[in-house]
């Protein structure tokens, strides 16, 4: 028998018990699951990414499921159109693919959003379903990035930033539009979030501006320790000849 609980209201409490253990238990997901991905053999870690990526369609069904239930679907919220909805996607691909650009784009915004996220989350959950299926959404992401560093060895290449950031701005475009079509409010471009962050801060159109210059710094705190690599390769070999 489905337990009650389940289907009933859960305010989420920045920092309570709860919170912190939640932060746990991501962050402990995000250190065992690349360590042993990193001992599996090559043909291990393709079935590994099999499973990765069908765990993380299953936890899409059970949260649409779940919203389903509980309220009916709708274009104003439920449209895959926030920055980790569709970095979300773009890190499956990622990871099936070993794209660069996809990687790129999964790892400098996924590590600052979503890891950002799970540390201030939104306050409105519908029930415990919701506030299990955002924190496994959200460490998905992370995984997707982790899982290319430190499994498929992949590195943001040097213009990397400019070209994520760019691509985040192009994004504006449809989104915005989106939104006003369906009065929804995706990507915060109309409203911000409803999160205890003291990052964000100020009115329309003040707080995009302030999100926009926090999430480049942030993209570039992500690309830093791949910076000397970067450089290395860029360094022109100077060839002896006797």
């Amino acid at each position: 028998m489905i337990p009650l609980e389940l289907f009933l209201y859960s305010q989420v409490r920045q920092f309570d018990q709860t919170h912190i253990l939640t932060i746990i238990i991501c962050l402990l997901f995000l250190i065992i699951i690349p360590f042993f991905g990193r001992k599996l053999s090559r043909e291990h870690q393709r079935i590994a990414v099999i499973g990765i990526i069908v765990f993380s369609i299953l936890q899409e069904v059970v949260d649409y499921s779940n919203r389903i239930i509980m309220r009916d679907l709708n274009w104003a919220e439920d449209l895959p159109f926030h920055i980790c909805n569709y970095v979300f996607y773009i890190g499956m691909a990622a990871l099936w693919t070993k794209n660069q650009f996809l990687f790129e784009i999964t790892y400098l915004l996924g590590m600052g959003s979503a890891f950002i996220t799970i540390l201030t989350p939104e306050f409105k959950m519908l029930n415990l379903v919701d506030y299990i299926a955002f924190f496994i959404y959200h460490a998905l992401i992370v995984l997707f990035a982790l899982w290319g560093v430190f499994i498929d060895k992949m590195i943001p290449s040097r213009l990397s930033v400019l070209k994520v950031y760019g691509f985040l701005w192009l994004m504006v475009i449809p989104v915005g539009l989106i939104s006003w079509i369906t009065g929804g409010n995706y990507m915060f471009l109309l409203s911000p979030p409803e999160v205890a962050n003291p990052l964000i801060a100020g009115e329309w159109p003040w707080y995009i501006i302030n999100i926009s210059i926090i999430g480049l710094i942030l993209m570039i705190l992500a690309y830093s320790p791949f910076l000397l690599i970067n450089k290395k390769r860029a360094r022109p070999r100077i060839i002896n000849h006797l």
